[in-house]
């Protein structure tokens, strides 16, 4: 799709989809608005996905929507024979005002992890040591939820130790929990979760290029770029409370604390002999093993240092729509001058998009990796 043309006559439509089967449509609302209807997308939050949308009707008619079905936003430009499902999600909140006649509905719709956000498990969860966390994962999404998903392309591992979760526990936890560090877990248009292996945004090739000082490109003045490399931290810090039987009393146990760290390389630009200061951050440890030593926790420490680190500068800029979703790597061709020159082509990592249907446009947050 060429999205450099302009001009094209789109359709917005919104179906109603059913509980529990993404593969079943129950109608099509009507007195759909374009106006304020947006999708927000953020590479970076649990959630994933969220949109808004109104709908206006006769206040003696519905618009057709049914209790707890999800709604599904499709977009399509009949004329290039193009069609995509940009979203399918769940209805959080409906606020309903009737005035003059006219029955109005405002819908907070929810991607489908949000279920997975507000799931508890009603007993204990144990995955023991040596099963394949993928089959695990699998296993979760079928006995505790009534939603499709698919772990096609993922990386499977094993589990290196047993871990416990107590009644109670988010099941979004364990599910995160279970991928992280291997795979990422997503949803598609189409409302269903997926997970497939991680591959970090700097080791992957771009798909595009965004060229900002291409006066026939997709991007609208003004471009913006915010130097967040000051946020990045010269120190990490992980924390573990791990619980032990009394060697001499089995009826007793103690509780410690084990602490691992990692400090930026003098030569960095995050160090304190490079600062002046020093900014850290900590985190309690989550990952499965019930008793990590302290090796383990200074290597979680650099990690989550280095996965803080970045060359710092955060893009923003408007473009017409042109299908970009977060999570796309893009070369962005742009003025920037760092380190005394000037530089013009970045990779960046897509990390929020907002798309507007009224206007058929999209606002791009891009980070540099």
């Amino acid at each position: 799709m060429d999205w450099t043309v302009t001009g094209y006559s789109y359709d917005v439509t919104v179906a109603v989809v059913h509980q529990t089967d993404v593969h079943k449509v129950l109608g099509i609302l009507s007195g759909v608005q374009l106006s304020g209807m947006r999708i927000s997308e953020n590479y970076y939050s649990d959630s994933r996905v969220q949109a808004k949308l109104t709908t206006m009707v006769d206040e003696d008619e519905s618009d057709g929507y049914v209790k707890n079905a999800r709604l599904r936003i499709i977009l399509s430009i009949p004329s290039r024979f193009w069609s995509k499902t940009l979203f399918t999600g769940y209805v959080s909140d409906v606020d309903t005002v009737i005035e003059s006649g006219y029955c109005k509905k405002s819908y907070t719709l929810e991607g489908t992890i949000w279920g997975l956000l507000e799931h508890k498990v009603s007993s204990p969860v144990t995955i023991s040591k040596g099963v394949s966390l993928v089959s695990t994962w699998n296993t979760l999404m079928r006995t505790q939820t009534k939603m499709q998903y698919s772990a096609s392309g993922a990386k499977d591992h094993l589990m290196g130790s047993t871990a416990i979760y107590e009644a109670g526990s988010n099941l979004s936890t364990i599910l995160f929990e279970l991928s992280s560090g291997y795979d990422r877990m997503d949803v598609d248009g189409d409302g269903t979760v997926t997970l497939k292996e991680y591959l970090s945004p700097a080791n992957r090739t771009p798909t595009r290029v965004i060229d900002y000082k291409d006066s026939l490109g997709l991007s609208m003045a003004p471009l913006s770029a915010q130097d967040t490399s000051y946020e990045a931290p010269g120190r990490a810090i992980v924390t573990a409370t791990v619980t032990e039987q009394d060697a001499k009393d089995e009826n007793k146990t103690t509780t410690k604390v084990i602490v691992g760290a990692y400090d930026a390389p003098s030569s960095h630009a995050t160090s304190i002999e490079t600062r002046g200061w020093l900014r850290a951050r900590s985190d309690a440890y989550s990952g499965t093993n019930d008793k990590p030593t302290k090796s383990e926790l200074d290597k979680i420490a650099k990690d989550n240092w280095e996965d803080n680190q970045s060359k710092g500068i955060e893009w923003t800029v408007n473009t017409v729509y042109a299908d970009y979703h977060a999570g796309e790597v893009v070369n962005l061709v742009a003025p920037y001058i760092s380190s005394g020159k000037t530089e013009y082509t970045h990779k960046v990592l897509i990390s929020a998009v907002e798309t507007s249907l009224d206007t058929l446009t999209q606002s791009l947050t891009m980070k540099e990796v």
